[in-house]
């Protein structure tokens, strides 16, 4: 896949010899960031697909089920947008691939659930190879101290970001 060079100044460094930003700029570094961050990591999830053979709503919905445990397909479809039909297929594809089984729903009868078989993670390989060892290198520069900021924080994002997922608009 060919990238064309991003035309966009690199972001503002902290420590860059002119001191502290501002409140204002640290919101508008985070903004900006945050958005980076977002394409980047959709550009690594369609590529950890390309290695696993998946397509990348087949292996979004694996690495929701990995992430959520097992699910009912109206609970995938309703956490990765898709249609219940499309969930299906979905479903359909990697149960061939011998990563998922349905099983009966523990507490209801009515509904079935989907669930990541034992091993599934190992049957695929490593979609990112070296992912691991490069995020521990990117945090062993950090003290534990910040290490707890920065995990409050992601957990903090993860709840608001949830919350405008879920969160209706107003309607006319």
């Amino acid at each position: 896949m060919d990238t064309v060079p991003s035309t966009e100044p690199p972001a503002k460094a902290l420590g860059d010899g002119h001191g502290h930003r501002t409140r204002g700029e640290l919101y508008e570094a985070l903004q900006s960031d945050g958005q980076q961050l977002a394409v980047r990591l959709v550009r690594l999830l369609h590529r950890m697909a390309d290695r696993t053979g998946m397509n990348p709503t087949d292996f979004q919905c694996y690495t929701l089920l990995r992430a959520s445990g097992t699910m009912t397909p109206g609970e995938i479809a309703d956490s990765l947008c898709l249609s219940t039909g499309s969930v299906t297929g979905v479903v359909d594809r990697l149960e061939a691939h011998g990563l998922v089984e349905r099983a009966p729903h523990p507490l209801d009868r009515r509904k079935i659930a989907v669930r990541l078989l034992e091993g599934a993670e190992s049957a695929l390989g490593p979609p990112a190879p070296g992912m691991r060892q490069a995020m521990t290198d990117l945090h062993s520069g950090y003290t534990d101290a910040e290490l707890e900021v920065i995990a409050d924080w992601l957990g903090r994002v993860g709840l608001t970001l949830e919350e405008l997922i879920t969160t209706k608009p107003p309607g006319p």
